[in-house]
């Protein structure tokens, strides 16, 4: 990999200036900025203009795999002000083709690359971070064609005053030129305003087009949400009709209960009337299975948050527990008087800190 130092050898021939400003530029710029190496720079880079013509670039940092690909130019205005104002329209092209075809350039005047070179070095690398993360787009370049544009007036009013306060004799000379680069500059920038409203009109209908995708996504979102949530209530049905189903008595004369009214039975009949049911003192052994649960209800213990309801034994010696939370203070109140009764639960059997318990919410889970 070439040093800074080789690299000034080997393109020696293509950075000479009378006064050295290419190669102090490379010293005190090019050189001091880490995201680039002497391999990355290549001066006097050539590239074709709109009209197929042979251009030069003075220097064009390049690397593929970082997404550099940047123009810079130094002198700026100089060299337009040292070949005089007939070719500021030929700048003003020459410009805005290496703005279309690199997304952004860089120009310095000498004054300002050497007297200024911290903000010159903090815009190279920022223009550099722009490009490798691909923000270089058709606004970004029509916002440095506007600033062209701004410069090039600011420049004309300038070059106006003083052709006026230097050579008086050569008004009428002066008016004439200074007519014809105004013209250039109002049929560049008619050209660029109505590119900019080609653009402007491509991002219209890029972000048309990109709400009505949206809106289309959205309507089949809530279309597979609608069926999945389809799906899952009828599911949840058709488990309710058969737990309900295989928790029925196998008496169909038994008699039905009402939300007022809860079923009680002596532990001598438990087995027969209820298929399947399981003692509450076997309720350790099934733990997140759904079944019927049947035993004595030795305490009806209200707590902050509703109310316990403990089997075979008072609290802590229970042997199992159902939980009726407040929200559900309906099924609490029909069961106020079950203590010393024995009473049967269908759901799924819990475990809350080593000991077996179900959550009863509704009326329904009493069989």
């Amino acid at each position: 990999m070439l040093d800074w130092q080789q690299w000034k050898d080997a393109n020696r021939y293509k950075i000479q200036h009378i006064v050295g400003y290419e190669e102090k530029f490379v010293d005190e710029i090019l050189s001091q900025i880490p995201d680039i190496t002497p391999n990355d720079v290549v001066a006097q880079y050539p590239f074709k203009d709109s009209q197929g013509g042979n251009r030069y670039i003075d220097f064009m940092i390049i690397n593929d795999k970082k997404g550099y690909k940047l123009p810079i130019e130094l002198d700026g205005y100089a060299k337009i002000n040292n070949k005089g104002y007939e070719v500021f329209n030929d700048f003003l092209e020459r410009q805005n083709d290496l703005i279309q075809q690199f997304g952004i350039v860089l120009r310095y005047t000498n004054k300002k690359a050497f007297n200024q070179q911290q903000q010159v070095i903090r815009e190279i690398r920022q223009a550099l971070k722009m490009q490798a993360s691909r923000q270089i787009n058709s606004v970004s370049k029509q916002k440095q064609i506007q600033v062209l544009i701004q410069e090039y007036e600011a420049k004309i009013a300038e070059y106006e005053k003083s052709r006026i306060t230097s050579h008086q004799n050569q008004v009428v000379e002066g008016t004439n030129e200074l007519a014809q680069v105004r013209k250039g500059l109002d049929r560049f920038k008619h050209n660029q305003h109505t590119q900019l409203q080609n653009v402007q009109k491509q991002l219209s209908d890029i972000k048309n087009q990109h709400n009505k995708e949206l809106i289309s996504v959205k309507k089949q979102m809530h279309k597979h949400i609608y069926v999945g949530v389809g799906l899952i209530a009828s599911m949840a049905l058709g488990t309710l009709f058969y737990i309900q189903a295989q928790a029925l008595p196998n008496d169909e004369s038994a008699p039905l209960k009402s939300d007022n009214q809860v079923l009680v039975q002596d532990n001598n009949t438990i087995a027969s009337d209820h298929y399947g049911a399981i003692q509450a003192v076997q309720t350790a052994q099934y733990i997140g299975e759904n079944k019927v649960v049947c035993g004595k209800i030795a305490q009806y213990k209200e707590f902050s948050k509703g109310v316990y309801l403990n089997f075979d034994e008072p609290y802590p010696n229970a042997t199992f527990t159902a939980v009726i939370w407040d929200n559900y203070s309906h099924v609490s109140q029909s069961l106020k008087n079950v203590e010393n009764t024995t009473l049967c639960i269908q759901g799924t059997i819990d475990e809350y800190k080593g000991r077996p318990q179900m959550i009863l919410s509704s009326l329904d889970q009493i069989v």
